[in-house]
């Protein structure tokens, strides 16, 4: 948009009270700029009709060309100078008294008073005049000779182009440099210019100089909102523009209201796309109320979003809409979070009547109502007997009189009362005439367009939503009627009609039949009535709008779309992770069958409190194309419910003071209100107050610490049992009540009678009911008391373990050891000894004179360290096809066949995976070492050795259920299976015989190699012999083994021969074993 404006040089600088006269270029003399300025009465000729520029300027002339200049206002009965002849009939004293009074102008001689308005004007005077009122900034430096008082003034003036530099600033102006100095002032008054919003934040300005300037704003431009833009020229002139940056489309919500609470109007600053705009799905609210339905306004700027039944704002509350995927122009519209008062102080009214022939009445209300009876209206006097219908939007009533005359043509009175809104706000009686006329005009089709899953079809009027039936619209299929499968009303006289992808339209144009339908009149539809409709084929990605958790294990996704239950119902296209990054396994995902948008999923563990990710691929909608959700991944909050609980209580009898410890941080304000604490003195039972005990909250609202005071009425404070004797009291017990957490759940002893705290001996620490082995250097302790600080030697492990480091205590009963060096991953190195003498609890004191002793086999201890797997060492060889995982402590599975699924194998001299599914390789899991045993025997070409790693799984965990960690690891180098086969086979035929067996000492040839290039060593018993054995007989029979192992490549097989030797000379025999 572009807007001629007028400019001023300054704010003093008013112009726009003269008539524009077109001078500019061609005023080039003098003369012409004098006759200029005369026309618009700036300037006066002398008598004779000539303008004597030569002559000079009296001071008197000089005020009125500044007051006709700028604007001024002329003053009239004011006299501030004491001049001969300075007096009312004076033509220059209004003048003189506007620039004085503009205190651009003073007199000569101020103590007496004396303008001198006959006085010459010299030109450093006209420079300062100039300057003073057009506010020009003064140079530092000026450059130039005028007197010293005049130098900046005068260097303003020349810099601004008002006077010559060369002029002799001394001397008097005269009417000419004065005309000169005008029509400048004058002209750049009178520059217009054009301007474009190039984007929110810049501008440019195209003056009728035909300069172009160009502006970065400093705070970007709002849509549709006139903004105040000021700017220089070149020459440094500055201008004023009220800038308006005009938008049509969108480009943000605006902002959000309720005044009723069944409706949240949404604002947008320019139009959006009317189906993104009324797709409910595109509109969360905080609340959590469920949007059933938006309309969107004529002009294209308003979204009003009606609840679903059951659904109802708060009023005077707080609540906050989140809007998505609003298409408008190019852009998607996109907001989260924006806050809304809910404020309905409004009784319902009515906003309209209107008849629906001789059978119904139309009754529209300001706001949606509820509960509406027959009892609530009264026609022409008498009480309404008849049907009740109300429209989707709850505004809209019809009544149909069960009375045919009833409603007869002519004029009618309705009365309508007591009809409440949702705010339980009751309607005023009220009386509302009207006139029914017969209506023997049938409904008709008015307007309708459809996608290939659904038609949506307005008629002609009002119809009567009872003869609106999904099952007489259709299409055909040769003689086949394909009807639709749901309706939705979306106005009094507008439906979609849907038919789902398995009934979907064909593309191209298709007739569409209606029947059935009637209007309140009972007028139906004509018989065969059909419309051509050109279905759109749907070609945009369902993107997801929300994501809510509904409770610990499951989330609510709301899809922009009816997606396919297919694709939906797949858990693998859901992937949840906790706060920590852990993955939370997807146990179902079921699509809502009333709302196809909706998908629900189900979890097998519990969300984290606070923020989860949820990453969901391959979802597809339901329309005939099934096109596919682009990958997302989004946050899902799971609110804190859980109520927070006491963690620990230390009390110190001797300074009088408790500390009591919660699991999470409080709300300071409960902590510290004295009605949330019940104490017991001298036996009874009264409330806590501020004469009573101190509250100071601690730990950031974690803890609180309550000290008793010295004394009560008089008496000293003793905490003990009883009662109290002569001059003192006893205070025995505290109950803490209603305190909440941060997120206002409410503490749960209080709500199960717990709470209460023996305040009537010192707390005797002990330990708590958990120690943790968090990770293989870390070790929390829980006590049963707050520890505040401790000493260097408190906490020790056992000589021969890992030495403690450091320990962290916060005042919780939480207290963290840590290690200098790796405990075992079962805990079976800790064994720490706690001097309670060097704790210190939160209430002050020593906590306690004894020594305890924590391990693993400590009551509560809970290991939290997975098995792992020591890489640096390669996996050893069992035998030719196996090899052994040792881990860092026992492991388990639920079966083998189970446990193989955590292990990806790499055969390393071909990359081969093996797979464990086709049977490639088994695991065996015993003690703290699995067992991988190859079945690739077949296609092992060569020796190799195997990549091992396991990710993410936990099939196989320790005796604690950790699952084993993710480990990248390597066997040692397996033989190829056809050296295995070669040594194999060459046993098999290797023989042996015995030369001269029946002499003293007979020989045995040993043979150093075999059948398919082995290579053969022998042993005799544990000897190592070689080439020939010779037999040593004895005085009694013996036997000798020889034992040959074989070998080809890496692989190696034995065989035994056993020789027997007789005593004597009977033959000695050899023969394999």
């Amino acid at each position: 948009m572009k807007k001629i404006l007028t400019v001023a040089l300054s704010t003093a600088m008013a112009f726009s009270m003269f008539a524009s006269v077109a001078f500019g270029d061609t005023a080039v003399t003098p003369q012409q700029k004098f006759d200029a300025l005369a026309a618009k009465g700036i300037f006066n000729g002398y008598p004779d009709g000539s303008a004597h520029l030569e002559k000079e300027m009296t001071r008197a002339e000089f005020a009125k060309v500044i007051t006709k200049l700028l604007g001024l206002k002329e003053v009239t009965g004011t006299l501030s100078y004491k001049d001969k002849g300075y007096d009312a009939k004076n033509w220059a004293v209004p003048y003189i008294e506007a620039v004085t009074a503009a205190g651009i102008m003073q007199g000569q001689d101020s103590v007496k008073k004396i303008f001198n308005y006959n006085g010459k004007v010299t030109i450093q005077e006209m420079a300062t005049v100039l300057t003073r009122a057009l506010k020009l900034e003064v140079p530092a430096n000026p450059s130039n000779n005028a007197a010293d008082w005049a130098k900046g003034y005068v260097q303003a003036a020349i810099d601004k182009g008002l006077i010559s530099k060369d002029a002799n600033f001394k001397a008097n102006a005269s009417r000419s440099q004065l005309v000169e100095a005008a029509y400048a002032i004058d002209q750049a008054a009178n520059i217009t210019f054009t301007y474009k919003v190039v984007d929110p934040s810049n501008v440019e300005f195209t003056l009728s100089t035909g300069e172009v300037v160009k502006v970065k704003l400093d705070k970007p431009l709002e849509a549709n909102k006139e903004t105040e833009v000021k700017f220089k020229d070149a020459a440094g002139n500055e201008y004023t523009a009220k800038v308006t940056w005009a938008v049509t489309t969108a480009t943000k919500v605006q902002g959000a209201s309720a005044t009723n609470l069944k409706e949240v109007v949404v604002k947008f600053d320019g139009e959006v796309d009317k189906d993104t705009a009324e797709n409910a799905a595109n509109y969360t609210l905080r609340s959590g109320k469920l949007v059933d339905s938006v309309s969107l306004s004529d002009d294209k700027t308003t979204a009003t979003l009606l609840l679903k039944a059951g659904s109802v704002l708060n009023n005077n509350k707080t609540d906050a809409v989140s809007v998505s995927n609003v298409k408008a122009g190019d852009k998607t519209i996109s907001a989260s979070n924006v806050e809304f008062s809910v404020v309905d102080n409004s009784l319902p009214e009515v906003s309209s009547v209107k008849s629906l022939g001789t059978k119904s009445l139309k009754v529209v209300f300001s706001e949606p109502v509820s509960n509406v009876t027959q009892s609530n209206f009264s026609l022409d006097g008498k009480e309404f007997f008849g049907k009740v219908t109300v429209s989707n939007n709850d505004r809209t009533v019809v009544l149909t009189p069960f009375s045919t005359t009833a409603l007869a043509v002519g004029d009618h009175k309705v009365t309508v009362s007591g009809v409440k809104d949702y705010a339980g706000f009751v309607s005023l009686a009220s009386s509302h005439d009207f006139t029914v006329a017969e209506d023997k005009t049938a409904p008709t089709v008015s307007e309708a367009s459809a996608t290939l899953e659904s038609v949506t079809v307005t008629f002609s009027e009002d119809v009567d939503v009872d003869t609106v039936s999904a099952s007489k619209v259709y299409w055909k299929s040769g003689s086949s009627k394909i009807t639709a499968v749901s309706v939705k009303q979306l106005a009094d006289n507008k439906f979609r009609f849907d038919f789902g992808a398995d009934r979907a339209l064909p593309t191209g144009a298709v007739s569409v039949f209606v029947e059935g339908v009637k209007d309140y009149s009972g007028n139906e539809i004509a018989k065969d009535t059909s419309v051509v409709v050109n279905p759109v084929i749907d070609q945009t990605r369902p993107e997801v709008s929300n994501v809510s958790a509904e409770n610990a294990r499951q989330i609510k996704v709301t899809f922009s779309k009816a997606v396919n239950k297919d694709s939906a119902e797949k858990p693998a296209n859901y992937t949840v992770k906790d706060k920590d990054g852990k993955a939370v396994t997807v146990k179902q995902a079921k699509r809502d069958d009333k709302d196809n948008k909706v998908v629900y999923v189900d979890l097998y563990t519990d969300l984290s409190v606070g923020n989860n990710t949820l990453t969901i691929q391959n979802v597809k909608d339901d329309t005939r194309l099934q096109n596919t959700l682009l990958d997302y991944t989004g946050t899902v909050t799971l609110a804190d419910k859980n109520a927070p609980e006491i963690d620990s209580s230390t009390v110190n009898t001797q300074q009088r003071r408790v500390v009591i410890k919660f699991n999470k941080k409080m709300d300071v304000e409960t902590l510290v209100n004295y009605s949330n604490y019940l104490v017991v003195i001298d036996d009874k039972t009264q409330p806590l107050t501020s004469n009573i005990a101190d509250i100071t909250p601690l730990q950031d609202g974690t803890a609180v610490a309550l000290t008793f005071a010295d004394s009560l009425n008089g008496k000293y404070v003793n905490l003990t049992k009883g009662t109290g004797g002569s001059g003192y009291t006893n205070i025995s017990e505290l109950r803490v009540l209603a305190v909440k957490d941060a997120d206002g759940n409410v503490l749960k002893e209080f709500t199960n009678n717990g709470g209460i705290i023996d305040l009537t001996k010192d707390t005797v620490v002990g330990l708590g009911d958990k120690v943790e082995l968090v990770d293989k250097r870390t070790v929390t302790i829980k006590f049963n008391a707050g520890i505040y600080s401790y000493n260097r030697n408190a906490i020790q492990n056992a000589p021969g373990n890992p030495v403690v480091s450091s320990v962290d205590v916060d005042g919780t009963s939480k207290v963290t050891v840590h290690f200098s060096s790796d405990l075992a991953t079962d805990g079976s190195n800790l064994n720490l000894s706690v001097d309670l003498r060097g704790l210190t609890t939160t209430a002050g004191n020593a906590a306690g004179d004894k020594t305890i002793t924590v391990d693993k086999n400590t009551v509560g201890f809970k290991d939290s360290v997975a098995p792992v797997v020591d890489t640096d060492v390669k996996f050893a060889k069992v035998d030719d096809n196996s090899f052994v995982i040792p881990f860092s402590e026992n492991v388990k599975a639920a079966s083998n066949d189970s446990a193989v699924g955590a292990f990806t194998i790499i055969r390393n001299t071909d990359n081969k995976e093996l797979k464990a599914v086709d049977g490639d390789f088994t695991v065996a899991v015993k003690d703290n070492t699995v067992t991988v045993k190859l079945n690739d025997a077949a296609t092992r070409t060569d020796a190799t050795s195997y990549r091992v790693s396991v990710a993410g799984a936990n099939l196989i965990t320790d005796t604690a259920g950790n699952a084993i960690a993710d480990f990248k690891g390597e066997s040692v180098e397996l033989p190829a299976t056809a050296d295995i086969t070669a040594a194999t086979e060459a046993a098999k035929t290797l023989k042996l015989a015995v030369t001269n067996p029946g002499d003293a000492a007979p020989t045995i040839t040993l043979p150093e190699t075999g059948d398919n290039g082995t290579t053969i060593t022998w042993k005799a018993g544990n000897a190592v012999v070689s080439k020939t054995y010779t037999v040593a007989r004895e005085a009694t029979d013996t036997t000798v083994t020889l034992t040959a192992t074989i070998k080809k490549g890496t692989d190696s097989v034995t065989k035994d021969f056993v020789v027997t030797v007789p005593a004597g000379t009977a033959d000695v025999t050899v023969a394999a074993k």
